[in-house]
């Protein structure tokens, strides 16, 4: 009887176990981190050329560039909300806001586009000629990446872990803008792009030991659109479809 308990024992020993897998870590600190950081480089690019000309009364902008600015200062406000609602652990409060934040990517989208063409029109008459057209597409091409994976975000609000990677990745199609107006950093520009992008595949390794498909993706769509900028926006065939695009 007690052989027969040590051999069942050694049995059961010998068995290999399941192969469990780690749960994600919760790391909302990330986030939070992620999204002051990004909000306090967007308000001091943007303070010298909007908020603080407009303060001074000096600010003189059609009513599309005024509604063009409220809607991507509410995305940002949205974004600090969010990762603090998650945070904290008020979910149901986080969905909610996260139903109205859906709404603000297409007229995002559509006054970005409109404002972009009405300036590139200007520049070309100013004096910048084909400069401008070639800047014009690094613009769409910045709108097509927050178009891509925070509309995609948005649409995949069901799949968390897509959901909270894509609206953080999708949102630095926007930086560029604010970084561009920060002449301390903006030669640097490249490198706080890619650090952005890095951090997220750092968050996913420390959270689940590897880069999650979410980030592997919007990594790629970043990486694609944004190095290529320059390339297709100095091409010829850009600069034909840009001066039939804007009569100009």
């Amino acid at each position: 009887m007690r052989q027969a308990r040590t051999v069942a024992a050694e049995a059961g020993q010998a068995s290999p176990r399941p192969h469990l897998r780690r749960a994600p870590k919760k790391l909302h600190g990330y986030f939070v981190v992620f999204t002051i950081v990004f909000a306090v480089v967007v308000l001091t690019g943007f303070s010298r050329t909007f908020f603080l000309p407009m303060a001074r009364g000096s600010l003189s902008k059609p009513l599309v560039v005024h509604l063009h600015g409220a809607f991507f200062f509410a995305w940002t406000g949205m974004l600090l909300l969010q990762a603090g609602l998650a945070a904290t652990k008020r979910l149901k409060m986080h969905r909610r806001v996260g139903s109205v934040a859906g709404w603000l990517v297409l007229p995002m989208l559509f006054l970005g586009t409109l404002v972009a063409s009405r300036d590139t029109v200007h520049d070309f008459y100013a004096g910048d000629g084909d400069a401008a057209l070639s800047f014009y597409y690094g613009e769409l091409a910045d709108l097509a990446m927050f178009g891509l994976l925070a509309g995609g975000a948005m649409l995949l609000r069901q799949k968390p872990d897509f959901h909270k990677r894509w609206v953080i990745l999708g949102s630095l199609g926007l930086i560029g803008a604010a970084i561009g107006r920060i002449p301390e950093i903006s030669s640097f520009f490249l490198y706080i792009y890619l650090g952005f992008i890095a951090s997220v595949a750092v968050y996913d390794i420390a959270s689940r030991q590897r880069v999650h498909l979410a980030t592997i993706i919007g990594a790629a769509v970043l990486l694609f659109l944004g190095l290529t900028e320059e390339r297709i926006g100095n091409s010829t065939y850009w600069l034909r479809t840009a001066h039939h695009l804007l009569a100009v």
